[in-house]
């Protein structure tokens, strides 16, 4: 015996346990260290690195405001154009660190070179993710042409969206100091800036290279800092701490440039959204030349120095003409939510409070190393509360709570919402439907919310198609409703005239010999008729049912197909059922396929067995692959999400008068919510009222409903009833039903005596 009816409740699955929004963070990507360095290409990399491996090793370990850090990206000039000196470099750092993460860029097709290789690039994909590269410019050896492409790099942080994209432009700017030089220089420059520009404000932009220019005056140095959307700043000076070339003054490899430390060649000058603390961004005090410190004589080698360690000093001079540009950068916030446990029923009056735990899952070395979370929780609906914050880099997380507004019975429903501004951030948003009911006194049971079956709808608000009914003229032609013996015509392929009027009939899904009640069927929609009646060839149908206050839905459909479909081509075959709620964006519901390397065995109404080649399947979301046959099979797929109006759309395009789609039995099911035995009202509360209904109706012998004051469904109003609506009690504002509150057992079974004895009387005064 059932105790209980039912009324819609939203409470989606997902909110019977922690809901839990968090992107995995790969434990590599911390903040980046990004290295500008001009090679010298002028001997193989891959057969003698040199003392490579030890400038990569030093550059890891080197500790810059408090940490260090291996190189995430290392941009170099001076590469072979084929990208094997990429390839090497990457060897060379996999080996470092025993890890194959490590990865050149390819180089782009349209890369030219007029001598001394192209700039190329090395990245740790644990670190972060190649997104493109490019080549760009005017190549060529006249006045107006730069002597090499330009190489834009888009990267992406390894855990983050586009949000977080950055560029890194690398060139290798025209040698030498006379004024053609100069120009040549500048055409490049004007090349990048134009295409940084392109990229519109809030752009992160590095300008890495060698730029060979001598001093700030220069017309492509300015050419870089000009206003605009990609105006480059420089975090450096012109100064002897910063100068890079040369390292070396006695020749360690043919072709080197001699001549000691006097001039800052090497750059990564950087946009205005890369030196504001916000997102990614490059670090205060992180930007050196590596190796030096100042302490070199000028003019001298590097090794005069004592900006690194001597061995390391040895290799930067003996391995390129250029010393390194290292810089570390900060990444974006990245922010995480977990949501504790939200109840299915609560109780009036009760105050519910749910904990919401927001994080900065950003990975960094130390606190530096990314930029802070700043977050805003907000809810709507029956949902109470809101918060703002701040989160840094590894701190603790923070904990805000929302609360479930109880003032009122019945099915509420909220949004959560927790967003962050932080420049960049990772999963910047995070939204959370939120339903509960209040005053209920059971958990949810599936039930039927709406239907289409041709016959008597339930909940149907809508139904319109295209073309409308009657459009078809051609017998062989259709899209509709269809009965047998109420139709004028229905198109042959759809039925099955195998036991009725034609026994050899071979195609058909609909037994006309058996099937009496209404349908829906889809045959040749673009049609032979002259002129045709339905141009395009599509049709669509669209159902509109009234599924407020259910959750978890899910529709059920009663399908079946034969015929020898088409796959491909202008006219394929399909029927693909697509789902919106509220009037928002449709979601595949069921699609359709044709495997044009199957066949499938259709048994007609008489038993013959007809085979045919390239059957048609449908898919439900989230399911697997259904073929369909001539007999009506059942096929059910979920409903993501809450709302008051769901439309199930329907568009078909079909060319053949031997191909048919049919189905019947269009269920809505969902989860609604079961109200106490004893809340005959139905209104979330068991109280007076529903004591006020008992006792007006005591006494009925039979035929009694639960809206009268049978609580246990016997058809009758007695003393048992009653017992269940004292066990059952509750009130506005009570919470849990409290013992404390509910009359004594003496005084119940008095006040029952006493409620029992004015019937009796009442009952006697009738008779008299």
């Amino acid at each position: 015996m059932t105790l209980s009816t039912v009324r819609p409740l939203r409470v989606p699955a997902p909110l019977l346990a922690s809901v839990i929004a968090i992107v995995a963070v790969s434990p590599v990507c911390a903040q980046l260290r990004i290295v500008d360095y001009n090679i010298a290409q002028n001997y193989d990399i891959a057969g003698d690195p040199g003392g490579l491996d030890t400038i990569f090793t030093a550059i890891g370990a080197e500790v810059r405001n408090g940490f260090a850090k291996p190189i995430d990206v290392l941009a170099v000039q001076e590469a072979s154009t084929d990208g094997s000196d990429a390839v090497a470099l990457a060897a060379i750092l996999n080996g470092i660190y025993g890890v194959t993460t490590y990865a050149a860029a390819p180089v782009p097709l349209n890369g030219v070179s007029g001598g001394n290789g192209l700039p190329g690039l090395v990245y740790n994909s644990a670190s972060v993710n190649l997104v493109s590269a490019i080549a760009l410019g005017d190549v060529g050896s006249g006045a107006t042409q730069q002597p090499r492409s330009s190489l834009r790099y888009q990267l992406r942080p390894a855990g983050y969206d586009a949000a977080a994209d950055f560029y890194i432009y690398n060139d290798h700017y025209k040698s030498d100091d006379s004024s053609t030089d100069q120009a040549r220089r500048n055409v490049e420059a004007q090349s990048v800036r134009a295409n940084a520009d392109s990229l519109g404000e809030g752009t992160h932009a590095i300008y890495a290279g060698d730029f060979n220019v001598y001093n700030a005056n220069e017309a492509m140095y300015q050419t870089l800092l000009a206003a605009g959307p990609g105006q480059a700043h420089d975090p450096a000076s012109f100064t002897k701490l910063y100068a890079t070339q040369s390292p070396a003054t006695e020749l360690a490899f043919p072709g080197q440039v001699l001549g000691g430390m006097d001039d800052r060649f090497d750059f990564q000058l950087i946009t205005g959204e890369l030196q504001d603390g916000e997102g990614m961004s490059q670090l205060a005090g992180s930007y050196r030349t590596f190796g030096n410190n100042g302490t070199h004589a000028t003019n001298g080698a590097i090794t005069t120095g004592t900006g690194a360690a001597a061995d390391v000093l040895a290799a930067l001079a003996q391995s390129s003409d250029h010393l390194p540009v290292v810089a570390d950068y900060q990444l974006p916030a990245k922010l995480g939510v977990q949501v504790a446990s939200i109840p299915n029923s609560v109780a009036a009056g009760a105050a519910i409070s749910i904990d919401v735990l927001i994080e900065n899952l950003a990975s960094a070395v130390t606190a530096l190393g990314a930029d802070e979370l700043d977050y805003t929780l907000s809810v709507t609906g029956d949902l109470l509360g809101g918060a703002t914050g701040t989160i840094a880099a590894l701190a603790t997380g923070q904990t805000r709570p929302f609360s479930l507004n109880t003032s009122t019975p019945g099915l509420k429903s909220g949004v959560l919402t927790v967003a962050t501004s932080s420049q960049g951030a990772a999963n910047a948003l995070f939204t959370l439907p939120v339903s509960f009911i209040v005053g209920g006194g059971g958990g949810p049971v599936r039930t039927t919310i709406a239907q289409d079956d041709f016959d008597a709808p339930l909940n149907l608000v809508s139904f319109q198609q295209l073309p409308v009914a009657g459009t078809y003229t051609a017998p062989a032609s259709g899209f509709g409703e269809f009965q047998i013996g109420v139709s004028a015509t229905i198109p042959f392929a759809l039925l099955d005239d195998s036991t009725g009027p034609f026994p050899g009939d071979a195609v058909g899904i609909i037994n006309s010999a058996a099937k009496t009640d209404a349908w829906f069927g889809v045959t040749d929609t673009i049609d032979n008729a002259v002129p045709v009646n339905n141009p395009s060839g599509e049709a669509a149908a669209t159902w509109t049912f009234d599924v407020s206050g259910a959750s978890s839905l899910e529709v059920s459909i009663d399908m079946g197909a034969m015929g020898d479909f088409e796959a491909t081509g202008v006219n394929r075959d399909r029927f693909d059922w697509s789902y919106s709620l509220d009037g928002g964006d449709f979601a595949p519901l069921f699609a359709s396929s044709v495997d044009e390397a199957a066949s499938a065995a259709y048994t007609m109404a008489s038993g013959i067995e007809i085979n045919l080649s390239d059957p048609l399947s449908m898919t439900p979301a989230g399911g697997a692959a259904v073929q369909l046959s001539n007999i009506l099979q059942t096929l059910t797929a979920p409903i993501a999400g809450l709302g008051e109006l769901l439309t199930l759309r329907l568009v078909a395009k079909t060319d053949g008068t031997s191909e048919a789609y049919a189905f019947d039995n269009i269920v809505v099911t969902g989860l609604v919510a079961s109200f106490a035995a004893a809340d005959f009202n139905d209104d979330g509360f068991v109280d007076g009222a529903d004591l006020a209904a008992w006792q007006t109706n005591f006494g009925t012998a039979s035929g009694a409903t639960k809206l009268q004051g049978d609580a246990d469904f016997d058809g009758d109003v007695d003393g048992a009833d009653y017992l269940l609506w004292q066990q059952q009690w509750t009130a506005p504002g009570a919470g849990v039903p409290a013992v404390a509150e509910v009359p004594e057992p003496t005084g119940a079974l008095l006040l029952m005596t006493s409620l029992i004895g004015i019937a009796w009387r009442r009952m006697n005064g009738l008779g008299r």
